[in-house]
C-alpha cells in the first residue's frame, strides 16, 4: 500500500512533540508505510515573554534534514520509507506575508498551513473566552479564517484540520457539520480549487472527540456533507494525517479513516515531492 504520512512533529523542533527522527522512521518501516514527512509547527504570533518556542529556527531545520531527504516515488523494493520535509505554518491575519516569503526561501516539499489561534487566543487555554457563541456562529468564523489562510498562503499546498478548534469546545456533541458553516465550507473549497491545495483528514481531531467527548469511532468521523460538498467543488485528493507528536499516536485511526473515505469514494490519496502533486489509490 503506497501510503505517504504526510504530517508529524519532533522533539527539539515542536515543543509539545515527544518523539525523536529515529524513533519516527522506526514506527513508519513498522507499518510498512511508502513514506513520511516532518511538519514541525512554526506559530509567529504566540504571545511570550520569553523566546517564541514554537519558532522553527528555519535555516537548521533544513539544514539537518534537508539532505537526509528520499523521494517515495523513487523508493525501491527493500528500500526504507521515503522521506519528505514539510514546515506547518501557523497562519494568522498578522502574519501571511512573513510565512509567504519563508515558503518561497526554503526548499521544503511542501508546507501545510494551519490555523490554531482566534483572535490571539489559544482555544486549549482560553476556551471561556472563545466559545461564547453557536457553533452556528462561531463555526463560520473560524472556516472563513482558514479560508483566508489557504487564500493568502497559496503556495501552501495542504491545508490542515479544518476541524481542529472542534477538539476543544465545552460541549460535549462539539463535532464540525456542513451544516454549521455552508457558505464558508464552499468559499474554503473554492479558494483550495483555484489554488490546487488539497484537504487533510486530521486524524487527531477523531481521536480527542473519542476520547473526551463520547463519540464512538463512526460518530467521530468527518461529516459526510463537508467531504461530498468538497467533491462538488473540485475537491479530487484527500490526504489522511495522524499528526503525532508521540511514537504511540503514529497511525491511529488512519486505516479506518482511509476505509470511512473509501465508503464515500474517496480512493486517491496525496502528497507532494518537491511541490509536485504524487498519489496512490488505496482501497480497503
Amino acid at each position: 500500500m503506497k501510503f505517504v504520512e504526510t504530517h508529524n512533529h519532533l522533539t527539539g523542533w515542536s515543543p509539545d512533540a515527544k518523539q525523536t527522527f529515529e524513533e519516527l522512521e522506526s514506527i513508519s518501516i513498522e507499518r510498512g508505510l511508502h513514506g513520511f514527512a516532518i511538519s514541525d509547527h512554526h506559530d509567529l504570533d504566540v504571545f511570550s515573554t520569553e523566546k517564541n518556542l514554537w519558532e522553527v529556527d528555519v535555516p537548521s531545520y533544513v539544514e539537518t534534514y534537508y539532505d537526509r531527504r528520499r523521494m517515495p516515488s523513487k523508493r525501491n523494493a527493500g528500500d526504507k520509507p521515503g522521506f519528505l520535509l514539510s514546515l506547518e505554518f501557523g497562519w494568522t491575519p498578522d502574519n501571511g506575508a512573513q510565512l509567504r516569503e519563508l515558503d518561497e526561501q526554503y526548499p521544503f516539499d511542501y508546507t501545510i498551513v494551519a490555523v490554531h489561534f482566534y483572535d490571539g487566543l489559544d482555544p486549549y487555554f482560553h476556551r471561556e473566552e472563545i466559545y461564547t457563541e453557536s457553533f452556528g456562529e462561531f463555526y463560520p468564523r473560524i472556516i472563513d479564517m482558514i479560508e483566508q489562510s489557504a487564500r493568502e498562503l497559496s503556495c501552501s499546498r495542504i491545508v490542515a484540520h479544518y476541524d481542529f478548534f472542534s477538539r476543544y469546545a465545552p460541549l460535549v456533541k462539539s463535532k464540525m457539520l456542513y451544516r454549521h458553516a455552508p457558505d464558508s465550507f464552499d468559499r474554503l473549497f473554492r479558494t483550495m480549487r483555484a489554488n490546487e491545495q488539497i484537504l487533510e483528514i486530521n486524524t487527531g481531531t477523531i481521536s480527542a472527540l473519542i476520547r473526551h467527548k463520547g463519540y464512538t469511532l463512526e460518530e467521530a468521523m468527518p461529516d459526510p456533507l463537508i467531504l461530498n460538498r468538497y467533491r462538488e467543488l473540485g475537491g479530487r485528493f484527500l490526504t489522511v494525517a495522524s499528526d503525532a507528536h508521540r511514537v504511540e499516536q503514529n497511525g491511529r485511526y488512519v486505516m479506518e479513516t482511509i476505509a470511512y473515505l473509501n465508503s464515500l469514494g474517496f480512493e486517491e490519496f496525496a502528497w507532494f515531492e518537491e511541490r509536485e502533486l504524487h498519489f496512490s489509490r488505496i482501497v480497503l
